[in-house]
């Protein structure tokens, strides 16, 4: 058995914070008669459980639904955060790849192409962006996205970026964002959300060009692409959308 504040010290998580653990009922050790919390070998594991969920962006109310909904067994729960610690290391790696070739072609002052810059990001992943599409469209809409994409999550998140890439390499080429060519691909990305995502009216798909500008997460994640392509790909669709 563990006093609070050896728990403290070989975890890294401060006291108030295990106080608080106790208080909401997701890690609530034995207390004895002297008022003193007393941690043991399983409290210890299952602090460990509570570390690594929340290193994956998990939040606290849904890690208690997680360590809830599987009694407690912690073999299950290991299991489960290797897969997504093995997801997690997977992206690590193939950022710090493109880092290095960052880095080697800053160097070498040799020119990266473009796709290579951002190999590894994923503007999907980002749990405020999720929460912004909730706020912009409703939760009801986004969960049924969310099941509707499951298990297809590369071949979608390659679509968008190999469409937002063609309009980046537009832009960087001086084509009007009213031009053809961006116009083929603002129909390109409203075929593409009405297959993964929902069936999306004209109107609709107005409303998200729009919020790609008018929303700061949805921008910086399009801005990555290329400063300016939040704005050049909502001036696409509004145009596409006026065509119809």
């Amino acid at each position: 058995m563990y006093l609070i504040k050896y728990v403290s010290e070989i975890s890294g998580v401060s006291v108030r914070t295990l106080h608080h653990y106790d208080e909401i009922g997701l890690l609530s050790p034995q207390k004895k008669e002297n008022g003193y919390r007393y941690y043991s070998e399983e409290d210890i594991s299952f602090l460990q459980m509570i570390l690594f969920y929340k290193y994956l962006g998990f939040s606290l109310k849904k890690i208690k639904e997680l360590l809830k909904n599987e009694d407690g067994e912690v073999l299950n729960h290991l299991k489960a955060q290797l897969k997504l610690m093995q997801k997690e290391k997977q992206k690590l790696l193939t950022l710090i790849e493109t880092l290095e070739k960052t880095i080697e072609s800053e160097e070498r002052k040799v020119s990266m192409p473009t796709k290579e810059k951002f190999k590894g990001f994923s503007y999907q992943d980002n749990q405020k962006y999720k929460q912004a599409a909730i706020d912009l469209y409703g939760r009801e809409v986004i969960e049924e996205t969310i099941q509707k994409q499951k298990g297809k999550e590369q071949e979608i998140t390659d679509g968008f970026n190999r469409i937002f890439f063609a309009f980046s390499e537009n832009k960087s080429n001086g084509l009007s964002a009213t031009a053809q060519e961006n116009i083929q691909l603002a129909e390109e990305l409203h075929k593409h959300l009405c297959r993964y995502a929902f069936d999306c009216p004209m109107d609709v798909f107005s409303s998200i060009a729009y919020g790609y500008v008018q929303n700061k997460e949805f921008k910086n994640n399009l801005d990555q692409f290329g400063d300016g392509t939040a704005q050049y790909v909502c001036d696409a669709v509004q145009q596409y959308v006026k065509e119809q």
